[in-house]
């Protein structure tokens, strides 16, 4: 259950998001004024938000059978590092390949306003990967199964806190990093204040729904995701498993996903227990379900 509620926990509820667009605003400034570089400044940022995360999660958990342990942490860690050569390097080198690339690179967003480029920028990410993220839940046939065999290593904790986030197939940062955020940006040749204020937002809000704290964003939840909706994503139970969003959580809101109740916590996280999945400490199993699903007599199929 929930801790109960004390005004300490209440102060943090309702102040920890504020605080983080603070932090975005902080480090923004100082890019924009020279005092760091954009990539500098974005890099710093995610790790602020990292270490303030991980102390808060200690101090207030949330649930206290989602928090972190030690028994958890090594089977983070053996993920972390799989993941330190091929996915770990390639987000943050793509990452900070966007921002590079939109120092010199000239598209047809080059000249729009600023803000209609951000606007743009955020909106054609959010619908590609809500796209993409629906399809690997909801999607059929050979291409659902193989889909949703790419990002269950995401699903198999059951429990969620910041360190959790970074438990997922390699593959999955092919779908999301590159064809729904590298390429398009790319592309459209957006201003380099503009993609790295996005990476900003965006890799704080990938941080924070991960959160294992009770923090309230109340009506813009219908506008961002936190960890009140993103926690029923994680959820064991398929029929309210759904906000699909990543950043913005409008396209839930629009096609019917969202699923928003303020103060009530998922019954239990994970997958089902027929879902035909291997455990979360068979590393070699889970990196290995996307090309099973090649040859699908050699093993139980995958459901989600």
């Amino acid at each position: 259950m929930p801790k109960p509620a004390t005004k300490m926990r209440a102060i943090a509820a309702w102040s920890i998001y504020p605080l983080s667009w603070l932090a975005i605003g902080g480090f923004y400034g100082a890019a924009l004024f020279g005092r760091l570089g954009f990539q500098q400044a974005w890099g710093l940022l995610v790790l602020l938000l990292i270490a303030s995360y991980f102390i808060l999660e200690r101090l207030l958990p949330y649930e206290d059978r989602w928090s972190m342990t030690w028994a958890t942490f090594k089977f983070d860690l053996v993920y972390i590092a799989a993941n330190l050569g091929f996915l770990g390097a390639t987000n943050a080198v793509l990452s900070m390949w966007t921002i590079s690339l939109a120092a010199n690179r000239i598209g047809p967003a080059h000249d729009w306003p600023l803000w209609l480029q951000l606007t743009v920028c955020m909106l054609f990410f959010e619908a590609l990967n809500y796209t993409i993220h629906r399809a690997m839940h909801e999607g059929k046939g050979w291409t659902g199964r193989f889909l949703w065999s790419v990002h269950a290593a995401h699903h198999l904790p059951d429990r969620v806190y910041v360190f959790m986030h970074a438990v997922f197939h390699p593959i999955n940062a092919f779908f999301v990093q590159t064809l729904a955020m590298t390429l398009p940006i790319w592309l459209a040749g957006y201003d380099q204040r503009v993609v790295t204020l996005f990476l900003m937002i965006n890799s704080m809000h990938g941080l924070i729904s991960h959160f294992n704290v009770d923090v309230r964003m109340g009506w813009a939840n219908y506008l961002f995701v936190g960890p009140e909706l993103h926690r029923y994503h994680h959820s064991a139970d398929v029929t309210e498993a759904k906000n699909y969003g990543t950043t913005l959580s409008i396209f839930d809101v629009m096609f019917g996903t969202f699923v928003y109740r303020p103060g009530i916590a998922p019954a239990a996280l994970g997958v089902r227990a027929d879902s035909g999945i291997p455990r979360q400490g068979d590393l070699q199993a889970v990196f290995a379900m996307p090309f099973a699903t090649f040859w699908p007599r050699r093993g139980k199929a995958l459901s989600n």
